[in-house]
């Protein structure tokens, strides 16, 4: 006879594998709505399901874990958020594990389906969930705390950045540099991200103060799919930074300001002027978004908007431990905290007199 697995009772309940771990393993404790539990404990029952032999558990904080996910390890950027969470977590009795998703919603659910119920006491996302309805009724039961955008979309805490005032730093440094013309270089704006979008916006807002709202040159891709990877083994968005910048210069744009949409990108900018022999900051400036340690140590230093990651990341770690449903509170809470990003100046940006 084959044996009863917990998809097999999650499956007959009707809900997820994550929400049938979660009553199974933690039944006294997690509150759900509309029958949830109970649906989930006759369906065990109807099945003859038992949960597999357990390893009798210390009580040490050091059993608890908090997961973090991540789109992509491409990216420097999300390793210094995993790492950032890990040592602080670890410092407060927390293991973590990583999960790296490739934006895949059949991925996240994947790791989420395994992982929540066994002892895993929340949850940390570096970027927007891909199944929004899955997360709202997860977050229910167990910390759920979003780095990076804030949206109302999701009943979950979040620890934001504003995006728009980092694009209006970006800006006004540039306007005080001389620049009227940008070109601002991006993956795909409509995809997975409102912070693309947000940061275009600061820029256009301070461009249209000084009267040259139509200065801004946006260059994107248009590929139906965004991959978050390697691409010949170089970061996907490193790649659009030199694609981009080579079309650029082939169209003799007049614009003296070339923006990544973050600092992978732009340091794929900055090798496409290299390669083609093209002085920065003499004939172009060059900025980025994120404030990676890559950044600092490229030749010149990449001007960028530092996005205080390591404190945001020790404030969601904060935020997951002392959440209300670490006690498994019946109804979600939610909590909101924006930082404001600081302008790093470094030798990629100059007057743009300074191109003779």
């Amino acid at each position: 006879m084959k044996n009863v697995t917990l998809r097999d009772v999650a499956e007959l309940a009707g809900v997820s594998q994550a929400t049938a771990s979660l009553t199974l393993n933690h039944s006294s404790r997690a509150n759900f709505r509309n029958g949830t539990r109970e649906r989930v404990l006759v369906a065990a029952r109807q099945l003859g399901y038992r949960s597999p032999a357990r390893r009798k558990r210390r009580t040490d904080m050091a059993d608890y874990m908090l997961l973090v996910m991540v789109p992509t390890l491409a990216n420097p950027y999300y390793v210094e958020l995993a790492q950032a969470v890990e040592e602080y977590a670890a410092s407060l009795g927390y293991r973590v594990t990583v999960c790296n998703t490739f934006r895949k919603p059949e991925l996240e659910r994947f790791y989420l389906d395994i992982l929540v119920g066994r002892n895993v006491r929340g949850i940390i996302y570096g970027f927007l969930p891909g199944s929004l309805r899955y997360i709202e009724r997860l977050a229910e039961v167990l910390p759920i705390v979003l780095v990076g955008e804030e949206t109302g979309e999701l009943p979950i805490c979040s620890i934001g950045l504003s995006d728009v005032n980092a694009g209006m730093l970006l800006a006004d440094h540039l306007l005080a540099l001389g620049h009227r013309q940008f070109a601002f270089i991006s993956t795909p704006l409509d995809k997975f991200t409102l912070a693309r979008q947000q940061r275009l916006e600061g820029l256009r807002r301070q461009m249209k103060a000084c009267g040259k709202a139509d200065e801004i040159e946006v260059l994107t891709t248009d590929e139906k799919w965004e991959v978050d990877g390697l691409e010949n083994g170089q970061p996907y968005e490193y790649t659009i930074g030199r694609r981009l910048t080579a079309d650029f210069l082939a169209t003799g744009s007049s614009a003296t300001a070339l923006i990544g949409v973050n600092d992978i990108t732009a340091l794929g900018i900055l090798q496409e002027l290299q390669e083609q022999r093209r002085g920065v900051p003499q004939e172009f400036s060059v900025c980025g978004f994120d404030n990676i340690f890559s950044a600092s140590i490229v030749i010149p230093g990449l001007t960028t908007v530092d996005h205080q990651l390591r404190i945001r990341c020790q404030a969601a770690v904060d935020m997951v431990v002392s959440h209300p449903a670490m006690t498994y509170a019946a109804a979600p809470y939610v909590s909101m905290a924006e930082y404001m990003p600081r302008l790093i100046v470094r030798g990629s940006t100059g007057p743009v007199l300074a191109q003779g």
